[in-house]
């Protein structure tokens, strides 16, 4: 719990310090190539977006959700790839590239943020 709590507090106040962040929904931790700090919400302009915060460099992105593929369409792809049960939805970079990570049993799948297109596909 440990990790999720400094996550939480740490990704919080740097998305907000940062990215003018003002509500937060939803706070992950991406582990990918690197692992990121990820927190969604919403802008000073009430406009949906992804804050990622590289846990080992602090890098900061920010990304408007509706410049891209949502959640919904992103959890549409892995179903059409066999994904039945969907567990857990995160936002992250993987290769550079924004993606949804989205974890379904022991299967992850991370979809390309910008294209909508099925990167990869992880057994566990």
């Amino acid at each position: 719990m440990k990790p999720y709590r400094t996550a939480k507090v740490e990704g919080e106040r740097l998305a907000k310090q940062y990215a003018n962040l003002e509500t937060v929904s939803q706070i992950d931790i991406f582990n990918g190539l690197e692992s990121y700090y990820s927190v969604l919400g919403q802008d000073k302009n009430q406009k949906p977006v992804a804050v990622l915060i590289e846990k080992s460099s602090n890098n900061i992105y920010v990304y408007q959700l509706e410049n891209g593929t949502s959640q919904e369409k992103a959890e549409a792809v892995v179903r059409e790839k066999g994904a039945t049960e969907i567990d857990k939805i995160t936002f992250g970079r993987y290769a550079e590239k924004p993606v949804w990570e989205i974890k379904s049993g022991g299967d992850y799948y991370l979809v390309d943020f910008e294209s909508g297109a099925l990167v990869e596909k992880e057994k566990q």
